[in-house]
């Protein structure tokens, strides 16, 4: 890669601190905040609302900042913990910079860890907005001394719009660059249904992306269609950007880009070959009068003036699918999660150099500062 080309990661995660929810939870919720406590065997697990977590079962907490790390390193222990296992650069802002640094990157923006577990299992939508207005203070706080460099983006639960709404306008003035929305809701509301309509108005006015990420989800969503399979997490990984794609489909169905012209909305964490697939399936349907969704213009107009995809930088089809779709897409780490490889860097020097240099350097980073304004 050239020396002066901009790098952004455009999808890093941080490991929340222990005790982000009793500093920055409101006193009336503190004691139903999000804790890690150890069971009877001394293996760590989550708790919401004074429950244990079902989904993230006891004594692989660890795991959640395991990218690299071997099977062995992977099994339940409770000798291993969530904080002794965090990586450089994973909980520590002056870290996250010297990883930058390592890594040639130039900025990264961050989501949360234990933030993408705990919506499936709180269904509160009182504690939930809570929830993520605590981890939208932290997260605020802790990249505001990093000269610009480690970006905050916002948490929203759809449980409650209006708070959603306020929180938004709240988090953005407090110096996030944007936020995201689980790929789901309790409510199991589509994310393009006019109810949510106030919230992409808010968007809009704001000029800040709206953001799908992949989180865990309930497992009675029909996505889960199939019984066990539980312990197959390489199922559940391959699977899981399918509720994101999804989620953004219902946009489409809803004709939101046409109600909001200028919302800009990324689909994160789910590959980006699949978009070329979704384009020609989208626009042939439309074709036919009877399953025309209500936009004025074909789906693949919305996707190349209003949507962005953040893909692996291990996708070798992308620079085929810059040609048919444009220059819609970002690169992303995931560091320090498990579900991804540490060579993340060598493969988007080998992803790069597969395509243009004027297509790479907006990949690299041009298309994501832009949208962003960073």
């Amino acid at each position: 890669m050239p020396g002066n080309q901009l790098i952004i990661d455009a999808d890093g995660h941080i490991l929340e601190p222990v005790d982000l929810w009793d500093k920055y939870l409101e006193e009336k919720y503190r004691a139903r905040g999000i804790k890690i406590k150890r069971d009877d065997q001394g293996m760590e697990f989550l708790e919401y609302d004074g429950k244990p977590a079902q989904l993230m079962r006891s004594g692989v907490l660890h795991t959640l900042g395991a990218m690299g790390r071997s099977a062995q390193e992977m099994k339940p222990s409770a000798e291993r913990t969530y904080l002794n296992s965090a990586p450089f650069g994973s909980m520590d802002m002056k870290e996250r910079l010297k990883l930058l640094n390592q890594d040639g990157i130039d900025k990264a923006i961050l989501y949360p860890t234990i933030g993408l577990l705990w919506e499936a299992e709180v269904e509160d939508p009182e504690l939930s907005n809570a929830y993520c207005r605590a981890y939208n203070r932290w997260i605020a706080d802790f990249c505001r001394d990093s000269g610009g460099r480690l970006i905050p983006i916002a948490h929203l639960s759809m449980l409650d719009v209006p708070a959603a709404v306020a929180e938004l306008e709240g988090a953005v003035k407090n110096g996030c660059k944007g936020a995201f929305v689980a790929p789901f809701n309790h409510l199991r509301k589509a994310h393009g249904h006019p109810d949510f309509d106030p919230l992409f108005a808010k968007f809009q006015e704001l000029d800040v992306p709206y953001g799908i990420h992949p989180t865990f989800e309930p497992a009675s969503l029909a996505s889960r269609r199939f019984s066990g399979l539980g312990s197959s997490i390489w199922y559940h990984q391959v699977t899981a950007c399918y509720g994101a794609q999804v989620a953004f489909t219902t946009l489409f169905s809803f004709g939101v880009f046409d109600k909001f012209p200028k919302l800009k909305t990324v689909v994160l964490e789910s590959g980006g070959g699949w978009i070329g697939y979704w384009v020609d399936r989208m626009d042939a349907l439309y074709e036919v009068p009877i399953n025309r969704a209500p936009l004025k213009n074909p789906p693949s107009h919305y996707i190349r003036t209003q949507s962005w995809i953040s893909a692996d930088p291990d996708e070798r089809a992308l620079a085929g699918l810059i040609k048919f779709v444009g220059d819609r897409f970002f690169w992303a780490s995931d560091f320090p999660h498990q579900d991804h490889g540490r060579e993340y860097m060598n493969e988007l020097k080998g992803l790069l150099a597969e395509m243009p240099a004027a297509s790479g350097a907006k990949l690299a980073g041009e298309t994501v500062a832009s949208l962003y304004k960073i």
